[in-house]
This record gives C-alpha cells, structure tokens and sequence, in this order.
C-alpha cells in the first residue's frame, strides 16, 4: 500500500477515535413549567456545565384542556401511570412513559447555550415515577403532589444543532427529584435541579468536489 494511502486510514482512524470519546458536559438544569398545564413544558436556566437556558416540550394535543384540572390528570393518570404499577414490597410505585411511543411525537428538549454557544437540540424519551408511600395500590393527594421522580434519555439531533454544535451526535441522560403534579394547574417549579450528563461528537463530513480521478489517484 502507497504511503499516501497509509496516511489516508492513519487520519480516518484518529477521526473515528475523537469521534467514538467527543465531549463530555456535566449539566445542572433548573427550571419551572406544568404537566397540568396547557402546552405541559418546562423552561429554565443551564446552571452548570454551560451557560444558556433550556426549554422541554411536550406533545399535550391530545391531553383535555386544563380548565378542567380533574380530566385532565385523569387522562394522563389512565394514559401513562395506571398500568405501570410495581408491586415490590418496600418499593411500590407508578411509572409514567412518556416518549415517542406514547405520546403523538417525541419529547423535545432544547439547549440554547452563549457558552460554548450555539443550540443543541435533543430528541428525550422520560419517566415519571410516584412512590406509593402507602403501599395499597391506590393513589393519593400526597403521593401526587411529593416530590415525583423524573428520569431522562438523551438522543442528540444533528439538523438541530447550530454553530458550537453544527454536525454533532450525541446521547445523555439526566434526573430531577421534585416533579409534582400540581393542582390547581399552577407552574411546577423544580427547585432541585436535573443533574444529568451530555456527550456529544463530531458527525459532519466535509465535503469537497473532486473527480474520480483524483481519488483513485490517492491509492496507486
């Protein structure tokens, strides 16, 4: 094999290697928002890792109008958590899907940072999980309103990255212990913050025109 060649794979397999590690952040996320309300997003300031703010938004199209507060959470208790009951002693609780699957398109998450700056868009599939505190298998006011655990997957969306973020992949996930179902349909504030993890990686290829010439040229 030609040097040039050698070199060629040599520079292929250092960009597979920096893509394979990428860059890795270690996000605090802090925010407010409301399953109970209409629109079901929560929005809020990156507080570590980066600096920028943060929306989620949620599919709630099919959800019952939040002016009738008792439908609407029924809908989303019978649609997504009553179903989902782990009866393990000790343990009990409801789990709450939300992701493509569920809901009429994915959870959306978006990054919006002035450093590094840039946007990083994320496809998020999450959970929702109420303890039963009481372990009778029936839900009551305080185990819907104390303090709901939320736990996120990260899918990172190339065409919705800009500039820091322009052509990158990437995957993560995050968790946050203070979701409530609040209600009346107020906004929800997550004093305790999402810690998470985010890596993201180069997955753009430059593109140069060339004949076909020039590239079998490389290899003889």
């Amino acid at each position: 094999m030609r040097p040039i060649a050698i070199a060629f794979l040599s520079v292929l397999v250092l960009l597979c290697a920096a893509q394979a590690y990428g860059d890795t952040y270690m996000i605090q996320l802090s925010g407010s928002g409301g399953f109970m309300l209409n629109g079901a997003d929560y929005v809020g300031s990156i507080d570590a890792g980066m600096v920028g703010t943060w929306t989620l938004d949620v599919d709630d199209s099919l959800w019952p109008d939040e002016s009738d507060s008792t439908a609407r959470f029924d809908y989303i208790w019978s649609t997504f958590f009553a179903d989902n009951y782990n009866n393990t002693s000790g343990a009990q609780h409801w789990t709450g899907y939300f992701e493509a699957s569920t809901l009429p398109s994915s959870p959306l998450m978006i990054l919006d940072t002035t450093t590094p700056g840039g946007i990083l868009g994320m496809n998020t599939s999450f959970t929702v999980k109420v303890r039963d505190y009481y372990a009778d298998g029936v839900l009551s006011q305080y185990e819907k309103h104390h303090s709901c655990q939320m736990a996120f997957t990260f899918s990172v969306e190339t065409p919705l990255g800009t500039e820091a973020f322009e052509d990158y992949c990437g995957n993560g996930s995050s968790s946050n212990g203070s979701f409530n179902f609040v209600n009346p349909p107020t906004e929800d504030l997550l004093e305790f913050p999402f810690f998470g993890q985010l890596t993201v990686w180069f997955c753009g290829a430059p593109v140069e025109d060339s004949t076909w010439g020039t590239i079998k040229a490389l290899f003889h």
